[in-house]
């Protein structure tokens, strides 16, 4: 934590440092996009998961209310009886249920350039926009109150 305007605030390295790693992982999605293969599939999937468990960790640390807060309760509610990911907070089981989308449409569509282009890919990248844009929220949220 910092001291700036009077006010506490996030760390700018931990916002960095997060921002350094959401590029990363962009870079090693392209990568994958361009020459599939395991290690890298592995490499996007184990970044992602550690960036939304790390940002539950920051949430979870902070000594304000996150303005989603009730939503992620009633989120983390509604997936209580499943095996799946139940020690996990918010964005850790939302990346999880991200990812499990996209195994199942990825595995569904024909190999094709196009295969965003159609409905069921529209629908998938609206849910990772949607959770994109949470993600966004929350590290502005993070850099305006820190915890």
């Amino acid at each position: 934590m910092v001291k700036g305007s009077g006010e506490d605030r996030l760390d700018p390295d931990t916002v960095q440092l997060f921002q350094l790693e959401t590029i990363s992982s962009l870079l090693a999605f392209g990568e994958l996009l361009d020459k599939p293969g395991v290690d890298e599939a592995e490499r996007v999937v184990e970044s992602s998961a550690g960036l939304a468990n790390y940002l539950d960790d920051l949430v979870e640390g902070s000594f304000y209310s996150h303005p989603s807060e009730e939503a992620h309760r009633q989120y983390l509610a509604d997936r209580a009886g499943r095996a799946d990911r139940a020690s996990e907070g918010c964005f850790g089981s939302r990346n999880f249920a991200v990812e499990s989308a996209c195994h199942g449409v990825l595995r569904a569509l024909p190999d094709s350039a196009g295969r965003l282009d159609s409905s069921t890919g529209r629908e998938l990248l609206a849910l990772c926009e949607d959770f994109g844009e949470e993600l966004v929220t929350t590290m502005r949220w993070l850099r305006t109150t820190g915890h």
